[in-house]
């Protein structure tokens, strides 16, 4: 860039040296002339003339001049523009600023910008003490049948529900606890009394019941897990707890926090402590990705096995 600039200055500099030359000579000859000839109106015309190609080499001049001092505002922020520019760069790549696709979680939140945290490991099932009772845990994947509850896209609420039912019974039996499904095929349409009089009369020990959110509004970036529970019931708000961080810790996924409400059919009947998990949202995109992916769903069952089991056993983990 530098040797740009020093032949353009030189080349600009010649010109007006020899713009100089030939206008002082032509200077002193016309003086010359103008003392020992009679003027005429030739000579009239021509000196006119003169000052016409004066004029015009001026007008050349100023346009040399500010096409120079153009070039150079623009060489300058050209030049300005690539060190900042490279500057950025080699701080990327030196791993103190800026965030590479793996270090994503897949997850988008309301605040586009912030990324989750990511998840190197799955929650440790544990096995039950031989000499304690075994616990019977209700498994309810929400809605079935004629109720497919929401959906967006190729993700029906109902098939994913009972996909990660599916997988937490298998993580708690191989844990040692008993289990009973409430509905264990998309087929099969349970209504939420049924559900509750099927749990109750089997006196399962704790209720869990498996749902996905949606956010109707035009906001379509929410997204998170949200555990509701009912105060009615005794040990609920416990259970809910341990459900919620657990699930939240297993994935990575947005807090959306712990939340009581007594509007609930399921939690608010069933006779032993209960929750109601509401895992993703599906009208959120990468969320809908990922609740629809077998990692993610392992990971949200992981996360409940290792809940349920530290209510009953916290102490002795």
């Amino acid at each position: 860039m530098t040797f740009v600039y020093t032949c353009f200055v030189c080349c600009y500099c010649e010109y007006i040296s020899e713009e100089k030359d030939m206008y002082g000579q032509s200077g002193r000859r016309e003086h010359r002339e103008v003392n020992l000839v009679r003027m005429s109106p030739h000579d009239s015309r021509t000196n006119r003339q003169r000052k016409g190609r004066r004029r015009r080499r001026k007008a050349q001049r100023s346009a040399i001049l500010l096409a120079f001092s153009l070039f150079l505002i623009v060489s300058c922020m050209g030049t300005l523009y690539y060190v900042l520019h490279l500057d950025a760069q080699e701080s990327t790549s030196d791993g103190k600023t800026g965030i590479s696709q793996e270090d994503l979680s897949g997850i988008i939140l309301d605040d586009p910008e912030e990324i989750l945290p990511k998840v190197t490991e799955e929650p440790k099932p544990t096995q039950i003490p031989p000499e304690e009772e075994t616990p019977l845990v209700a498994i309810d994947p929400g809605h079935g049948g004629v109720d497919g509850g929401s959906g967006r896209g190729s993700v029906l609420e109902k098939e994913v529900n009972l996909e990660i039912a599916l997988r937490l019974e298998d993580k708690l039996q191989e844990m040692g606890f008993e289990t009973i499904m409430i509905r264990e095929d998309n087929e099969t349409t349970v209504s939420k009394q049924d559900r509750v009089v099927k749990a109750n009369e089997a006196k399962a020990d704790v209720y869990i019941s498996i749902h996905q959110n949606t956010y109707e509004d035009s906001d379509n970036e929410v997204s998170g897990i949200e555990t509701y529970y009912c105060n009615d019931t005794e040990g609920s708000k416990e259970f809910a707890q341990l459900v919620h961080d657990s699930v939240v810790a297993a994935t990575g996924a947005r807090d959306r926090n712990l939340r009581e409400s007594d509007g609930l059919y399921v939690v608010r009947e069933a006779d032993m402590p209960s929750c109601l998990v509401e895992c993703s949202f599906l009208t959120n995109k990468k969320e809908r990705e990922a609740i629809a992916s077998a990692e993610y769903q392992e990971k949200l069952a992981a996360g409940m096995a290792e809940a349920i089991y530290d209510f009953f056993y916290q102490e002795d983990k």
